[in-house]
Formats: C-alpha cells, sequence, structure tokens
C-alpha cells in the first residue's frame, strides 16, 4: 500500500529528503512541503494542518522550537510524525502527551549517529551508563543558547575545547540545534537525566565527530562517526538526512535489516 508523505521544512535536511521523495521510493507518494519558502519540489507548499491532512507521515526537519505546533496538527489529524530534531521531544513534554491521545505515532531517526541499533539492543537487558562527546567546528555552535549565555566569544577558539558537559536534558536546552544526537542517545538508552553529554569546539576538525560509549551488564558499546557538516547549514551532518531516507526505505521493504 502506497504511504503518502510531507515533508515539514526544506532547510539543508529537509532538501534531501525532498529530493530522494522527488526522485522516487517505492511504496511512497510525495504530497507537499510545508515552508516558509517557496522550494520547487514539484508538490505544494501547504501549511501544517493542510499537510497533516493530505498526508499519513509526516517527516519533520523544523528548528526544535516549531516542532510542537507541527505535533500539535499531525497527531491531532492521527497522522504519523517521522521527526529529525529529538531535541525537541526533550524540551517540549507536549509532544510526549500529543502522541499519547493520538492514533499516530513518533517514530524518531538515528540522525547523524551510529550505533543506536546496539544501544536498543542492550537496552532490553540493563544499560549502567550512556556517554557521548560531540565535536564541531566553533562556528557549529553559533548562536547557540548556551554561547549566548556564557559569553563565549567562539572566534577566540584556536585550540579543542570543552564547552560544556551535563546531562542529556540539559544539553538540549543549551545547544537545540546541535546536539539532537544526544537527545536521540539518550531516547534510544536509559533517558535525558542519567545521558552524560560532553560539546567541544574544535576548530582543526573537518567535520562533526560523535563518539557514544554505553556499558551495560553484557556489554560494552563504543561507536563513533565522523560527518562531513552540510555546506549550507554547518550545525548539521548531511548523514541526518539520509537517516530519514533510509528509515522511509526500511519501513517498507519486504527485506529489512532493523
Amino acid at each position: 500500500m502506497t504511504k503518502k508523505v510531507g515533508v515539514a521544512g526544506c532547510g539543508a535536511l529537509g532538501t534531501i529528503v525532498c529530493k530522494a521523495l522527488q526522485k522516487g521510493l517505492t511504496g511512497y507518494e510525495f504530497v507537499g512541503v510545508s515552508d516558509l519558502t517557496t522550494p520547487d519540489f514539484g508538490v505544494p507548499n501547504l501549511s501544517f494542518d493542510e499537510l497533516a491532512s493530505v498526508s499519513d507521515m509526516v517527516v519533520e526537519c523544523l528548528p526544535a522550537k516549531v516542532v510542537p505546533e507541527l505535533a500539535k496538527a499531525v497527531f491531532a489529524q492521527d497522522k504519523d510524525l517521522l521527526m529529525i530534531s529529538a531535541c525537541a521531544y526533550l524540551l517540549y513534554p507536549e509532544i510526549d502527551e500529543m502522541v499519547k491521545e493520538s492514533k499516530g505515532r513518533l517514530l524518531v531517526t538515528s540522525g547523524a549517529l551510529s550505533g543506536l541499533d546496539a544501544v536498543s539492543a542492550l537496552q532490553c537487558a540493563s544499560i549502567d551508563s550512556a556517554i557521548i562527546a560531540s565535536t564541531k567546528q566553533p562556528k557549529g555552535f553559533k548562536g547557540a543558547p548556551f554561547i549566548k549565555q556564557m559569553g563565549i566569544n567562539i572566534d577566540e577558539i584556536v585550540e579543542k575545547t570543552l564547552i560544556f558537559k551535563g546531562n542529556a536534558f540539559d544539553a538540549a536546552k543549551a545547544f537545540p540545534a546541535n546536539v539532537n544526537v544526544a537527545a536521540t542517545l539518550s531516547m534510544a538508552g536509559i533517558g535525558p537525566e542519567k545521558t552524560q553529554v560532553e560539546v567541544w569546539a574544535d576548530p582543526n576538525v573537518a567535520g562533526n565527530t560523535h563518539e557514544i560509549t554505553v556499558k551495560g551488564g553484557s556489554s560494552t558499546i563504543i561507536s563513533r562517526v565522523e560527518n562531513q557538516p552540510d555546506p549550507s547549514n554547518p550545525k548539521s551532518s548531511m548523514l541526518a538526512g539520509y537517516s530519514v531516507v533510509a528509515a522511509l526505505k526500511k519501513m517498507n521493504e519486504q527485506i529489512a535489516v532493523i
């Protein structure tokens, strides 16, 4: 059965998803977008309510602060939401309330992170600790609430510097556009209060690096991924956009590695 899919947010990551849908993904019909600009993907540009109305599933590629508005429209109509902004789930608890009152589902992609399949498996046994260290070029943190609050001049960072250490919930508040990976790890593992996060700024790295260390009674999971930042948005890794495409394909394949 063909599913109708819409995309909310046509920035760097949303464009990756839209282009894949425009080219054609088996089992899906690309029915619309919702964006403040007028992107040309051959489908109408609709309001959140309109997009939810014509879609079976809406893909979210928005700033975290806008996600609750989209979630309200999607879950009010009992549709599914495929989310990339995991930070929004931590920051806006009303999203959890919305989905619980809906017949729709909230699905979160792996984003720019690797190893979540093993984390989910270990969670079925037990997880004792989870740590993620994320490293980006200083410009990738420009405009983050924590940078403004602490008065950090990112232009003065000349070597690898630890700029934040705390749990995933506090990290989401501090860097809502940078640590979706930490929020996703916390959702797959032991929750935002127990998931520890380190944020590093390094002017000498070429891309965005995320390393997780998750320990449980039966296993220790260590995973590292080095992503190229999206040329149009250094806060994001292109892999995050492709993780949405992969999730869509996996959900519709007769034979799939899950």
